[in-house]
């Protein structure tokens, strides 16, 4: 939805910005196209709303901008449920052309993001005028836990699940659904599976420089290593390469290791390393047994 071209006015003045802000037709029009053609398709709807620039209509930022509650928190929620809107006229259009109870609906974020208002009292945050840290970028929870939502009226059951998803699950998914055969070796479950979920153990993650890049050597630019298992969540922290302004969202942190309690403390902010060695050295094992696999 965007061509990128920073002479252009890049991803944030392009295309990009239109589609969602100024209307569905691009999204409607495809459905149609594929539609009329009597063929299947795959649409990505991935508009820029809930990212900057943060300029919701009057209607909904008067709806969140309350006392006590600051700007940019009050920005954030209404560009949130202008793209909750826009998802709702997309799900409206699948209901007017008879296509829902065939169409597997799927909700991914592809990362968590905080207002800076939020961690203004965190002396680190001067490195950073962006973002609040801990979220967008770094493998915090804010930054990495993010809903997954699947629906499919008459095949998906409305319910929580307990177990955890990942972005590596939508390809089996999808699959799944399309009545394909996923690669046997390849990573993710198909979350219409029930037996599937509940036979993983942990999820496991890579946060690398956020603009740095090594073609063919990606861990040249890696700074964590991340695994959650159970109510234990390790990161691994890692010195790689950062030559960017971004390199600020994460050199602040210098601890070697993390270790949070996910179920007592849901956004891991109290650090347990100290406290645990058994569960650091266990959980560090299978992190690196997993990354040296990943990267044969």
């Amino acid at each position: 939805m965007t061509h990128g071209d920073p002479e252009r006015g890049g991803r944030h003045g392009d295309e990009g910005l239109k589609i969602g802000r100024e209307g569905m037709k691009p999204i409607t029009d495809f459905i149609d196209e594929s539609t009329d053609a009597k063929k299947p398709f795959l649409l990505w709807y991935a508009p820029f709303l809930p990212h900057t620039p943060h300029n919701p209509p009057e209607r909904l930022l008067e709806k969140y901008a309350q006392p006590g509650r600051a700007e940019d928190v009050a920005e954030y929620y209404a560009m949130c449920e202008w793209f909750d809107e826009t998802c709702g006229e997309l799900l409206g259009y699948l209901d007017e052309k008879s296509l829902t109870e065939n169409t597997l609906i799927i909700y991914i974020c592809d990362n968590g993001w905080a207002a800076r208002s939020t961690n203004a009292d965190d002396p680190d945050q001067t490195l950073w005028k962006g973002f609040a840290l801990r979220s967008k970028g770094s493998p915090y929870e804010n930054g990495i836990r993010t809903p997954i939502m699947v629906s499919w009226p008459g095949r998906v059951e409305p319910a929580r699940s307990p177990q955890l998803a990942h972005a590596i699950d939508i390809f089996p998914t999808i699959a799944a659904a399309a009545g394909l055969k996923a690669p046997v070796n390849l990573t993710g479950v198909n979350l219409l599976d029930e037996n599937a979920r509940k036979k993983r153990t942990a999820v496991f993650g890579v946060t690398n420089s956020i603009h740095n890049m090594s073609p063919g050597k990606p861990d040249e630019t890696l700074q964590y290593l991340w695994c959650v298992e159970g109510d234990w969540k390790l990161m691994l922290r890692y010195p790689g390469e950062d030559t960017t302004k971004y390199k600020n969202v994460h050199i602040w942190d210098t601890a070697p290791v993390r270790l949070f309690n996910l179920a007592d403390d849901p956004h891991g902010v109290t650090d347990l390393a100290s406290m645990h060695a058994d569960v650091v050295k266990r959980l560090k094992l299978r992190i690196e047994n997993w990354h040296r696999v990943a990267n044969r």
